[in-house]
C-alpha cells in the first residue's frame, strides 16, 4: 500500500511530455520565431525537469513552473541573440577600420579572452590538461605521465574542459 502511494505521488514525465510538449513548442515559438530553436529550448527545459526528478511532485504547480522555465529560457535566448547582433555590428564597424590581418587578430583576442575566463573557473586538473594539450602540444600519454594519472583520466578531463568552453562560447554568441 505504501509503495502504491509513493508511485502516485511521483511525477509522471511521460504523461507530462505527452500533455504539454506541443503547447510548449507553440509558446516558445511565439518568442523566438524559429521552430528549431523553440524545440531546443523546450528540450532543454524538459531535461532540467527530468534532472529535478524526485523534487517535482503533484502538489506544486508543475505546469506553471514548466512554462515559466520556458519563458526564462526564451528570454535568455533573445538576450544572447541581441548581444550577438550588437557584437556583429561592432565587428562590422571595426572591420572597416582594420586590415584583414588586424581584424583576424582582434577576433582571436576576443576568443582567447572568453576561453581564459572559462578556464579560470575550472578545476585545476581540467585547466592543466587543457593547456598542456592545446597550448603545449603534448600528447595524452605525455600529460598522463607528467601528472601521474591515466590516459583515460586525461581524455575525460580534456573532454570536460572542451565541453565547458564550448558551452561558454555558445552562451556568449548564441
Amino acid at each position: 500500500m505504501k509503495n502504491r502511494e509513493n508511485m502516485e505521488e511521483r511525477f509522471d514525465f511521460a504523461d507530462f511530455y505527452e500533455s504539454h510538449y506541443r503547447s510548449a513548442l507553440r509558446y516558445a515559438s511565439m518568442y523566438v520565431f524559429n521552430d528549431e530553436d523553440a524545440r531546443d529550448i523546450v528540450s532543454d527545459v524538459l531535461l532540467r525537469f527530468l534532472e529535478q526528478g524526485e523534487k517535482l511532485n503533484r502538489e506544486r504547480n508543475v505546469v506553471g513552473l514548466f512554462f515559466s522555465m520556458i519563458y526564462n529560457k526564451c528570454m535568455d535566448y533573445l538576450r544572447r541573440r541581441s548581444r550577438f547582433k550588437q557584437i556583429k555590428y561592432k565587428l562590422k564597424q571595426t572591420a572597416d577600420r582594420f586590415s584583414d590581418d588586424e581584424f583576424e587578430a582582434l577576433c582571436h583576442k576576443e576568443l582567447f579572452r572568453i576561453i581564459g575566463e572559462t578556464l579560470s573557473g575550472m578545476p585545476d586538473l581540467q585547466q592543466e590538461v587543457f593547456l598542456d594539450i592545446h597550448m603545449e602540444g603534448q600528447t595524452y600519454l605525455e600529460v598522463a605521465k607528467a601528472r601521474n594519472i591515466t590516459k583515460r583520466v586525461v581524455e575525460y578531463q580534456l573532454r570536460k574542459a572542451e565541453r565547458t568552453i564550448g558551452c561558454s562560447l555558445q552562451r556568449m554568441y548564441g
